[in-house]
């Protein structure tokens, strides 16, 4: 599994969005740009990047940049400042995001809390889409040269959505609403490119590990004990595990996949009982 080209990862300053740009680092990325909210964490992922490239990073460019997913400006300029540094983006992940506050019934929710979610979820989705799309549509495809008997591609999307674009749990509705307009994005984004080489997917997977999951957990032993008990294989998913299927969509190994959305769950939905998500509502 390989990577090449000018790679663009958002949400790479912290949990899943840095472990997916050192992994796409490793696989090969010609170009890497990392962007978040936050420039200096974009800073220090760059670093890591670089690392991880090893022996190999004599040509290998890794950049930082601020945006914030849900500006229409910065994330257009974002979008073009690649393109007029390096010519194309041949791969575009959004990890950018983060969950609910805390759990309201929908009767309960204010405005203002709803929007919050769809504005940095569905609405950021849809920005970076687009600004991808209308450059990746014009762009010269390429073909493949890691992989054998490949077509051209003009390029790749992987988005990141949630178990939750999968079913519901109680008292994030905002949460909920807005993963599943993600979903709905790709596959529409996905039909409406497949002629044109470019591939749109999702990668939807259930709870993550990492500082603030964590430290909730270790705060809450009820609710860590009933989260875990509803998970097959007793433990949260590591971010590591969350890039590589990421990767996978990403490079031309996953050529034909197109419109899908990759539940990388350990079979918990297969039996989610959601009794994490009964107490208060």
């Amino acid at each position: 599994m390989d990577i090449r080209g000018v790679v663009i990862v958002t949400g790479a300053g912290s949990g899943i969005g840095k472990a997916v740009a050192q992994r796409l680092a490793s696989l090969g990325a010609d170009v890497l740009v990392c962007a978040d909210l936050n420039l200096d964490a974009a800073k220090e992922t760059v670093a890591l990047c670089q690392n991880a490239r090893g022996n190999d990073s004599g040509s290998f460019q890794a950049t930082a940049h601020a945006v914030d997913v849900r500006n229409e400006d910065e994330v257009d300029g974002l979008v073009t400042d690649v393109v007029n540094d390096h010519g194309r983006i041949d791969v575009l992940v959004n990890t950018a995001g983060f969950g609910a506050a805390n759990q309201t019934p929908i009767r309960d929710m204010s405005l203002a809390d709803w929007r919050s979610l769809d504005d940095v979820h569905n609405i950021g989705c849809f920005l970076l889409t687009r600004a991808a799309l209308r450059v990746m549509h014009n762009q010269e495809a390429v073909v493949p040269t890691t992989v054998v008997d490949r077509p051209p591609t003009r390029g790749s999307i992987v988005m990141l959505t949630s178990l939750a674009s999968e079913g519901a749990f109680l008292g994030v509705g905002n949460y909920i609403a807005a993963k599943h307009a993600v979903k709905g994005m790709v596959q529409t984004a996905a039909i409406e490119n497949a002629g044109r080489g470019i591939r749109v997917n999702a990668v939807a997977p259930s709870y993550v590990s990492g500082p603030m999951m964590d430290r909730f957990l270790e705060s809450s032993p009820e609710v860590k004990k009933e989260m875990l008990g509803d998970l097959p294989m007793g433990r949260l998913i590591k971010p590591a595990e969350v890039a590589d299927a990421v990767a996978f969509l990403a490079s031309p190994a996953s050529s034909y996949v197109n419109g899908h959305t990759l539940v990388i769950d350990g079979g918990a939905s297969l039996s989610l009982s959601n009794s994490p998500f009964k107490g208060g509502i």
